[in-house]
């Protein structure tokens, strides 16, 4: 009889062995199925719901697929219809100035009310004069910086041929966008600027309850500035831009706890060779339990937020 009882409890735990191999084996397959990149836990975070059209009275951000680039629209309701910013118009291998200005004519976009420049690297603002000749651009928004690169004199011809001249960022300054409201949180210290990234603006976008931050290609050493010279609540977001494409050298611990966002996205092309993102970052991501999206594997997403919440908007 103890001999008999044996025998079925090693079939009971046999059993139970298989159920959990099958439970882990289908969670594993649903994971790797889903559309979100799930690099962490979602144990206090907010989870971003989707939805296949967003309410005329919700904001938008785009953030275009330039494959190793940043170029990021965003729109904003107003009374009358719609205004637009674009951060970034960066071209890359394979993604001309076509991708960007094509992207706003299919909107049938003709004005934005302001362009930002975050730093004068060719993919942040590679297409910067070439948006300016398509559409009418009210305000740019440019870091205090000497740059002799061909993209950014280009892009200084096409103002100086429309009349335009630029507004230097300051930080600590807050510009209205329809119902919107931007605020400059960097660059702090540009006449000891080191690296060409730590020119990159960084601002923080407020749509009522819900923000956004957007980093360019700030460094660490820069981030830790702009900690230093703004209280911790500043940089509180929904989602964060993670800057420099993923680069381990961008996105420290100290600053994306100051953001702890609800979703980061990365915008890089794929199988880039510089790495990103690189596994350093990702590790962050995951020790802070911050869910990822990226344009290498989604192409262009989408969010958009109701003043309360900010959800994806998708094709499904």
């Amino acid at each position: 009889m103890a001999r008999r009882r044996s025998k079925k409890k090693q079939m009971k735990i046999i059993k139970s062995v298989v159920a959990f191999v099958i439970v882990l084996i289908l969670g594993l397959i649903s994971w790797l199925t889903e559309p979100w990149q799930y690099i962490g836990g979602d144990d206090d975070k907010t989870e971003i719901g989707t939805k296949n059209e967003a309410n005329i009275s919700d904001l938008q951000v785009h953030y275009i697929d330039v494959g190793q680039a940043d170029s990021i629209l965003v729109r904003v309701p107003t009374e009358d219809g719609t205004e637009n910013m674009l951060i970034d118009a960066g071209t890359s291998s394979g993604y001309s100035d076509e991708v960007i200005t094509g992207y706003l004519s299919d909107l049938g976009i003709d004005t934005l009310t302001y362009m930002i420049i975050t730093h004068p690297h060719l993919d942040h603002g590679g297409a910067a004069e070439e948006v300016i000749e398509a559409v009418d651009v009210e305000n740019i928004i440019l870091p205090e910086c000497d740059a002799s690169q061909a993209f950014w004199l280009g892009m200084f011809e096409a103002m100086d041929a429309k009349g335009l001249s630029y507004i230097p960022s300051e930080m600590g300054d807050t510009y209205q966008i329809g119902e919107a409201s931007f605020t400059i949180l960097g660059p702090v210290d540009v006449d000891n600027v080191k690296d060409t990234n730590d020119y990159s603006i960084v601002i923080r976008l407020d749509y009522g309850e819900t923000s956004f931050v957007f980093t360019g290609d700030a460094t660490v050493e820069s981030e830790e500035q702009m900690l230093e010279k703004n209280p911790v609540s500043a940089f509180k977001c929904d989602v964060l831009k993670i800057g420099h494409h993923g680069s381990r050298t961008s996105t420290g611990e100290e600053f994306l706890a100051a953001c702890d966002p609800d979703l980061a996205i990365i915008s890089c092309g794929a199988g880039n060779s510089y790495g990103h993102p690189t596994e350093e970052v990702l590790d962050r991501l995951a020790n802070a339990n911050v869910p990822l999206l990226r344009t290498d594997l989604e192409g262009t997403i989408i969010l958009a937020s109701d003043k309360n919440e900010v959800y994806r908007l998708t094709n499904d």
